[in-house]
């Protein structure tokens, strides 16, 4: 199934939500205290939608959303964000790329260097080189929320964070748990409206995921 964690996400999540439908047979939307309309567009346009009362952070929209599949018999989750920087015409891309033995494959960005703000690149860089180390597998990017999580994974990934860190952290416990990550290059897209759109607010955003690393030490 498809799992898109969405905060005031109106005018992008219902294209993302139809394009994402002709390829998996079930999208669950997670709305996570938008003050919008984006649960009924992403109602509208064919998803199943959660809500959350208050606006919790991302890594709790998944945890919602990974609790939802596993109660409905999932046997993987591939989730995309809702502000349009993935396109939902590479979900094949992911699915192909699934095999026995992957807890998690990740549709990597970084191929196209001129394409990111630079500073979300050289945190993303670093992120990669540090969160690889601990992970225990070679990893292309971070940071992309594209990602396929097998349920194998999910019924024993204990996950405590719940903002953006939470997305490292999985990566992290999956590779220290034995599993392995595959990461497959897909298209950047970072437009202007992805941009606006996007929650992730790099200098904050970014101390919580190095404060995520260090604590996986203690893991």
């Amino acid at each position: 199934m498809g799992l898109i964690p969405a905060y005031d996400a109106q005018g992008s999540v219902g294209r993302v939500v139809g394009k994402a439908l002709k390829y998996l047979p079930e999208v669950l939307v997670v709305n996570d205290g938008s003050a919008d309309n984006t649960a009924d567009e992403a109602s509208g346009a064919g998803a199943r939608v959660i809500s959350h009362p208050r606006n919790m952070g991302k890594g709790a929209a998944l945890k919602t959303g990974f609790g939802y599949a596993l109660e409905n018999g999932s046997d993987a989750v591939l989730t995309l964000d809702a502000d349009g920087q993935h396109d939902p015409d590479e979900i094949p891309k992911l699915l192909s790329a699934a095999s026995p033995g992957f807890g998690i494959v990740i549709g990597a960005r970084l191929s196209e260097k001129d394409k990111i703000p630079p500073a979300r690149y050289w945190a993303n860089m670093v992120g990669v080189k540090c969160i690889s180390w601990r992970a225990r597998n070679r990893l292309l990017d971070s940071q992309s929320g594209f990602r396929i999580y097998m349920a194998e994974l999910l019924r024993v990934m204990k996950v405590r964070s719940d903002g953006f860190e939470a997305e490292s952290e999985m990566l992290m416990r999956a590779g220290m748990m034995g599993f392995k990550i595959k990461s497959v290059p897909v298209r950047t897209i970072y437009s202007e409206e992805a941009l606006k759109k996007s929650h992730f607010r790099t200098v904050p955003d970014t101390y919580r995921i190095c404060i995520m690393f260090l604590r996986s030490f203690l893991w």
